[in-house]
């Protein structure tokens, strides 16, 4: 396909139809206008350009501190470690070799299953975090502007990559600075702790550009310069198995030589990813018993069933919306309504794309990529804007090539008239979504972002907690206990000597006193409550809530298929939890909690979830005999 231009030198003049939106119509038709558009995309210097659109468009987390809890608790971690503890564990979400004592100290919910495991190796991505905190430990701007470096570095590669495929053109030059102004790339920046997936991005598509140059230049060293950054994109983070996504797309769609050759130029990367997996997965890294994250190898129904589920979402929203992770707001019955129409209008976008794939073998290479970089995603249970940096590749690629198809005047596609229409309409949409509104909106929603991070895990002040055990009812999230003791440590607060979680509080909480040191717990839907679980009170209402993405967060700690048994006990210091009843569906419905003491004990600190004021609050246990029911997110308010 030829080069795809807002602006014809020839005729001098930009054509559009009448129903094109006018105000645009009159921006569009000033020759000079289109001209500097042109000029611009096709800048020599545009790589650099994108790289600082890029870093200015992420320069606000300079300002922000030290952000979201896990960055606070990665840097606790690597403040009290030493390097070869912080490069094989920064990442270890989940080790049944710490598990119990972890569930003793109240930071792993009761219902932890305890052979569960989120472990991870990234050596790199754990060193670059170790040197920011060792060289500048109190500098919270030093840090982020690391990151903000490695982003920068992954836009000029991105930019880069672009022009080696499909030479200096408007298409590639809009191409990377959507990749660049991507809202989703930059919630990677604004979390420390998501660098890894900024340096795996940067490796991988250079990766990519020096397999390029070896097959195209026949510049040898650039295969084993290719294999270099394979290799340094797995070690940074396990999404670089994407990195063979595109260069089997290569192999397929825009190597010209023979067969035999092509499947030969990506046996060594293939055999990189063999070898490094088979070393990952007998160290005794990886994901297991968990709903948070799959595991392909060993639960491969389970990722095939991830596939069919997720990729649409990922898909959607790498397209359409600003992150996929708004699905995990929505109820049950919303987020199967939603997942059917992200089908369709995945189909439709395939529809229009269509006649760019057949026509253009880089356009293939671009889908091809995108399509096969979205399977490592689908192992995780909650895709999220950080996960597309590899996927964003593809898509804004392709997405260059279509906004220019639509928008250009000379060669027309071989569609019919509505087709045509249809998109130059999406089109359209394509650069008001990705090229202004997601950017500006991102950055004025992040710091109602922080603001939930804190929230969840400020227990209050707490004076002489060290000697106490905090006893919470409830809790809005119990992923975000494991950042606690962390979160308390930087605040300059105490830890409790021990953290007793009786309930989520997705739902209401009913507790009934059995005896001075007794309560029956009964969460309304009960526990392990999955998203993936209907619910007779919340199929459709209400449509959408922050409290529904909860869920995925207790999820973590322990899978839909690993369920707790009727009579089963959990034996904690101080306190004995016994499951007594079960729900339809085979989770545990009432807890039976004892403890050695009196609940009126000043050895205990009672608090409480309150969905109104979105805080804890101090709470009072029932007297012996009675019940107090604690208000769930779309309950009234019930007065323990």
């Amino acid at each position: 396909m030829s080069d795809m231009l807002l602006y014809n030198e020839q005729n001098r003049s930009v054509s559009f139809p009448r129903w094109f939106p006018r105000f645009l119509l009159r921006i569009m038709k000033q020759n000079a206008l289109t001209k500097w558009l042109n000029t611009f995309l096709t800048h020599l210097q545009l790589p650099w350009i994108a790289m600082t659109v890029g870093m200015l468009l992420a320069s606000p987390s300079l300002v922000r501190g030290w952000g979201f809890a896990d960055d606070i608790m990665q840097r606790d971690m690597i403040l009290t470690s030493s390097l070869p503890e912080t490069l094989t564990s920064l990442f270890t979400f989940l080790d049944p070799a710490t598990t119990p004592a972890r569930m003793d100290a109240g930071v792993l919910p009761w219902w932890t299953l305890e052979s569960a495991q989120v472990k991870f190796f990234r050596p790199l991505a754990a060193f670059s975090l170790w040197l920011d905190y060792k060289l500048w430990p109190d500098s919270s701007f030093l840090t982020h502007l690391h990151s903000i470096l490695w982003y920068g570095a992954l836009c000029l590669v991105a930019a880069i990559l672009y022009r080696r495929l499909a030479g200096n053109t408007s298409q590639t030059g809009l191409a990377a600075i959507l990749f660049a102004l991507s809202v989703a790339h930059i919630g990677c920046v604004f979390s420390l702790a998501a660098r890894n997936l900024l340096m795996t991005g940067f490796f991988g598509l250079l990766a990519i550009v020096f397999h390029d140059c070896w097959r195209k230049d026949s510049w040898r060293a650039g295969a084993f310069l290719a294999s270099f950054c394979l290799v340094l994109s797995l070690l940074s983070a396990e999404s670089g198995v994407a990195t063979i996504a595109y260069l089997a797309a290569y192999a397929l769609f825009l190597d010209d030589r023979g067969w035999k050759n092509r499947i030969l130029s990506v046996a060594p990367y293939i055999l990189i990813s063999v070898v490094w997996w088979l070393a990952y997965t007998l160290s005794g890294y990886g994901a297991w018993g968990s709903d948070f994250y799959l595991n392909p190898g060993r639960e491969p129904l389970a990722f095939i069933w991830g596939i069919i589920t997720r990729a649409p979402l990922v898909l959607l929203g790498q397209w359409v919306l600003p992150d996929p992770v708004l699905y995990s707001l929505l109820s049950f019955g919303a987020k199967t309504i939603y997942w059917a129409l992200a089908v369709g209008i995945l189909v439709f976008i395939a529809d229009l794309l269509l006649p760019i794939i057949k026509m253009d073998r880089l356009a293939r290479f671009w889908c091809g990529g995108m399509l096969l970089a979205v399977l490592p995603v689908c192992a995780v249970s909650l895709p999220s804007g950080r996960h597309l940096v590899f996927i964003s590749l593809g898509a804004f690629g392709l997405m260059g090539q279509f906004i220019l198809a639509h928008l250009q005047v000379g060669e027309t596609l071989p569609e019919k008239r509505w087709e045509q229409r249809a998109a130059k309409i999406l089109s359209i949409i394509f650069l008001v979504l990705h090229a202004g509104l997601y950017p500006i909106s991102g950055a004025l929603a992040r710091p109602l972002l922080d603001h939930y991070a804190s929230a969840v895990t400020d227990l209050g002040p707490l004076p002489s907690a060290e000697t106490q055990d905090v006893v919470i009812a409830n809790t809005p999230d119990p992923g975000q206990l494991i950042y606690i003791p962390a979160v308390r440590h930087f605040r300059g607060q105490e830890m409790p000597a021990h953290l007793r979680i009786l309930a989520p509080g997705f739902s209401s909480i009913t507790l009934t006193r059995v005896d001075e040191q007794t309560l029956i717990v009964q969460p309304e839907e009960g526990y392990l409550l999955s998203p993936a679980v209907p619910t007779e009170n919340r199929l459709f209402y209400p449509f959408a809530d922050s409290s529904y993405g909860y869920q995925f967060g207790d999820g973590l700690f322990r899978g839909i298929d690993y369920p707790m048994q009727l009579g089963e006990q959990v034996e904690l210091t101080g306190m004995q939890v016994t499951v007594i009843s079960m729900t339809e569906d085979d989770r545990p419905l009432e807890a039976e909690v004892t403890f050695t003491r009196i609940l009126e004990d000043e050895h205990f600190i009672w608090l409480m979830w309150d969905w109104e004021t979105s805080r804890y609050e101090a709470f009072e246990p029932p007297a012996v005999g009675e019940t107090s029911i604690i208000p769930g997110p779309f309950d009234e308010s019930v007065t323990p």
